[in-house]
């Protein structure tokens, strides 16, 4: 298996006290938007699936949305000589060019993310200030 990174929406910012928070949440609500939006088309399921990774930086883990493909498969459709087998190389990397043209900083889905948090966190203990001071 091979991956390639869709990315994130960067609402989660690493320095922020409720990162690991704020990028479960910001994860939860890409993965549920990419599963809706881009579903795996049928021809691609059993061997093409989404997912969040974890990557590691000196400054701390973080993670990113991303696409995961047998790429053996990937290669034998790119050798056959069967056509169709052709035909479906071709639309699985012309379905990854629109999946990896997303904008996910959209201001549409950067609310989305924003409301999931809001309505995550204990407004009692005052964990909702952060999205208010990073706004």
């Amino acid at each position: 298996m091979d991956y390639l990174v869709i990315g994130s929406n960067g609402f989660a910012q690493m320095g922020d006290s409720a990162f690991y928070k704020k990028l479960k949440v910001e994860m939860k609500v890409l993965l549920d938007f990419f599963h809706h939006n881009y579903p795996i088309p049928r021809k691609f399921k059993t061997w093409t699936y989404y997912s969040v990774r974890t990557f590691n930086h000196e400054f701390g883990d973080y993670q990113e949305i991303v696409l995961w493909y047998d790429c053996d498969h990937i290669e034998a459709l790119e050798a056959s000589e069967i056509e169709s087998e052709h035909e479906v190389f071709d639309l699985f990397w012309t379905w990854v060019r629109v999946i990896e043209g997303v904008d996910l900083e959209d201001e549409q889905l950067t609310n989305q993310i924003k409301d999931a948090y809001i309505q995550s966190v204990d407004i009692s203990k005052g964990e909702h200030l952060s999205i208010l001071i990073a706004s």
